[in-house]
């Protein structure tokens, strides 16, 4: 029987006929939308350091609209 976590880190592939084949992912593995959120994150991070947490000055530089800046700060619990 396997955890919820070893099917979570089970992705199913299918091949050319259909099939689908399970394919064993380390534990470790992210998501591609927990990695572009921490690149984000930490991007967003150093910007508002950058700019002595400016934000309008970060929502240029960033090319966002600063109401956006101000929630991705909120989701991201940036302080």
């Amino acid at each position: 029987m396997t955890t919820k976590k070893e099917k979570a880190a089970t992705v199913m592939n299918t091949n050319n006929r259909g099939r689908k084949k399970a394919v064993k992912l380390p534990d470790d593995y992210q998501t591609l939308d927990k990695v572009v959120e921490k690149v984000e994150k930490d991007y967003i991070l150093k910007t508002l350091e950058l700019t002595n947490w400016n934000l309008q000055k970060t929502s240029r530089v960033l090319d966002i609209a600063r109401n956006t800046l101000k929630a991705k700060i909120k989701k991201y619990d940036i302080q």
